[in-house]
């Protein structure tokens, strides 16, 4: 297949096709008399970094009010710290500094890498009135390893809140959704940002004119709705497609047969494309929805879970049709069908590691979906960990922490109150003998300990989950004296914190993808007991 025209996946610079209504938008929102900052939203290979990339060409010509254009590529090698952050943060704008028109050798001699100096040469850039445009492209990546700090972020409101400097990013959703950090999720931050985010979905009707226009080719009014039964405006399915037509002899306009000719030997050449876009793009839960579109024909909306719904429409491969959903995109329809085995056995989904690795993530998914909603932190926290598998079995593991932390927390609130205080006639039964061994207990009995008769819960979440074993009755000795916790959430918590402790000390051993599938089910299974104790 030809890419002379359109120049698609591995190619270093890909142009803007077609979009012009969303890079004027954008822009407006960066030059109007009070400038906005932008988040731009959308699935993987839609299009966001070519819209990106021609915003910074943009912002870069005469006309511009931004004497720096700052572009970041966050996704390739994303920072692992706050000092990494601001590191790599001060190398580009060196960078954008050399690229430029104007003398900027003395905020370049003094810029380093350390955050007040970067924010010192920052306010003096927006005092000269010369501001600054980042665009940070692939922001749901550091923010899903889930190592930058909400201190990180409260930092770099500072450098855009009342100032010139303005900022766009790019991500599969907006980046408050993406962070796990609860500091870094309810971060002022973000108030920075539009709460509306421009959502970059397929090709309209604009852009495949544009698209086909830029080919250089005539098709007739058949031919172009084949080229969207086809491709259903999915900017890399659309392209693809167009560089098999580009090269077709014509004295007359591009037929319908014509396009389904081309579409039929291209889905050999495009296979593994439509498998990115397959495994990787879409959730398991979502292609257990579309391979039901598929079988059925079209299903009521009602009752199907939002994001999978999304999942599949704004890339095109589902269409709404009044209360219903219909599958969509042939080229993806034709693949599914004809490249994936029958799925209607267990062997056959897991009889291979490579089969359980590819498919326990659904597992997960649809057992998530099987428990009521009672903590949307809780569930966020743990559905973006099940994101991980089984690619990043490390960063999946990223979350353990705060998934810990927040499910103590409502148990202490529903066992203990605001007091945190354990009920008298618990510390009671717990100081008689043989309970007097422990050191929990013991520690507080003792007259010179810094902890002597101070029953509430401490902030260690080590003791915590001591002390929840103790009040479920879980260890030798002691009863059970909880009022609604139970032991299973006990044995759910303590294994979470022993996989805590393995994600936060490797000493260089990386988390096979098994045991975070482990650590998963056991989260998952932790949000079911809550949920049951607590509704």
């Amino acid at each position: 297949m030809s890419d002379r025209i359109f120049p698609i996946l591995g190619s270093e610079d890909v142009p803007l096709v077609g979009r012009a209504q969303v890079l004027q938008r954008v822009w407006s929102d960066l030059t109007k008399t009070t400038p906005t900052n932008r988040s731009v939203v959308g699935p993987r290979y839609i299009g966001k970094t070519v819209l990106l990339k021609a915003l910074a060409q943009r912002a870069k010509q005469l006309d511009s009010p931004y004497a720096l254009v700052l572009y970041w590529e966050l996704g390739h090698a994303p920072p692992k710290s706050d000092d990494l952050f601001i590191a790599a943060l001060s190398d580009l704008l060196r960078k954008a500094m050399d690229a430029a028109s104007g003398d900027f050798s003395e905020h370049r001699e003094y810029l380093d890498k350390s955050y007040t100096v970067f924010k010192e040469v920052t306010d003096l850039l927006d005092s000269e009135g010369r501001p600054i445009l980042m665009i940070w492209d692939g922001l749901d990546k550091p923010l899903g390893q889930g190592l930058l700090t909400g201190h990180l972020f409260g930092q770099l409101r500072d450098l855009f809140h009342g100032k010139r400097h303005k900022i766009v990013t790019a991500a599969r959703a907006s980046p408050s959704e993406l962070a796990r950090n609860k500091q870094v999720y309810d971060s002022e931050f973000w108030n920075l940002f539009d709460p509306n985010p421009v959502r970059i979905g397929t090709f309209d009707e604009a852009d495949v004119a544009a698209a086909v226009a830029k080919a250089a080719i005539t098709i007739s009014p058949g031919g172009t709705k084949q080229l969207k039964s086809w491709a259903q405006g999915h900017p890399l399915l659309l392209l693809m497609l167009l560089n098999r037509l580009v090269g077709k002899e014509q004295n007359t306009p591009i037929t319908d047969e014509d396009v389904n000719t081309a579409a039929k030997l291209a889905l050999e050449d495009i296979g593994e494309n439509l498998t990115i876009l397959w495994e990787n793009d879409c959730t398991p839960s979502a292609r257990n929805l579309y391979g039901l579109l598929v079988e059925r024909g079209e299903v009521l909306a009602a009752g199907i879970g939002k994001d999978d719904v999304q999942c599949l429409v704004s890339q095109g491969f589902a269409e709404r049709d009044g209360n219903k959903l219909k599958p969509a995109c042939r080229l993806l329809r034709a693949h599914v069908e004809t490249s994936l085995p029958d799925a209607g056995t267990l062997a056959r989904l897991f009889e291979t590691w490579d089969s359980y690795r590819r498919e326990i993530r659904s597992v997960l998914e649809l057992r998530l979906k099987q428990i009521p909603a009672f903590n949307e932190r809780l569930q966020r926290l743990v559905k973006k960990s099940i994101e991980d598998i089984p690619d990043f079995p490390d960063d999946c593991l990223n979350s353990l922490s705060q998934i810990e932390e927040q499910a103590l927390d409502l148990i202490w609130d529903r066992e203990l109150g605001a007091s945190r205080q354990i009920p008298n006639e618990v510390v009671a039964y717990w100081t008689m003998d043989p309970r007097t061994k422990v050191r929990l207990v013991k520690e507080r009995m003792e007259q010179d300990s810094p902890r002597f008769n101070d029953w509430r819960m401490p902030t260690s979440r080590s003791d915590q989950v001591g002390f929840l074993q103790l009040l479920t009755g879980s260890r030798g000795d002691f009863d059970y004296k909880a009022q609604r916790v139970s032991k299973d959430a006990y044995v759910l918590i303590n294994a979470i914190h022993t996989f805590r402790n393995r994600n936060e000390h490797p000493e260089g051993q990386k988390i096979h993808e098994g045991v975070a599938v482990a650590a998963m089910m056991t989260c998952v299974e932790l949000l079911a007991c809550l949920a049951r104790e607590f509704a």
